[in-house]
């Protein structure tokens, strides 16, 4: 690949969005001299410096780069990935996972009658959002008791501690949305 592809795809997403030299600067704490530059291919950006153009921009690295980029993700029923889990009971599979800019991760959760994700809270950093697609699901979050029903949503803020059990005769299908 030659730089100059690298430096006229800057250029051109650059002005694509209406940024000047210096508000790219400003927003890449790149500096402007050396975004010309890169732009008039007479410096080759480092990959660093590249990443906070990138990032300044909205661009992944491999826009910049001139790289096809797959910007979805599509899951068969029977290409469902496994993901751990450390709750007795449960069968997590992911939905839609391995892209480099991915926000949040789906997973479908089978949990068996008496699963529990534990004693403790779960305390992650990130949002959490459970839909309980067939069944029921008892969580308690940060103290409150919720029971939820087949239809019920439950959002949980970053860093809400909760901790959910299927108390039901019956499987419980729990769609899970999750921030990294």
């Amino acid at each position: 690949m030659e730089t100059n592809d690298i430096g006229k795809r800057i250029k051109n997403c650059r002005k694509r969005k209406g940024l000047t030299l210096q508000e790219l600067a400003e927003r890449s704490s790149v500096s402007a001299t050396a975004i010309s530059a890169i732009e008039r291919n007479v410096s080759s950006p480092t990959v660093n410096t590249l990443a906070s153009i990138g990032k300044a921009l909205g661009e992944s690295l491999s826009a910049l780069l001139g790289e096809t980029e797959t910007r979805y993700v599509l899951t068969r029923r029977g290409e469902r990935t496994p993901v751990a889990s450390f709750a007795r009971g449960a069968l997590c599979e992911s939905l839609g996972s391995g892209t480099p800019w991915q926000r949040f991760r789906p997973v479908l959760a089978t949990l068996a009658p008496g699963a529990e994700s534990g004693d403790g809270y779960l305390n992650r950093q990130g949002e959490d959002f459970l839909l309980v697609l067939r069944g029921a699901l008892n969580v308690d979050a940060d103290g409150a008791s919720l029971p939820l029903s087949e239809g019920d949503a439950l959002y949980l803020g970053n860093g809400v501690p909760y901790r959910w059990s299927n108390g039901s005769e019956g499987e419980t299908l729990l769609l899970l949305v999750s921030s990294p």
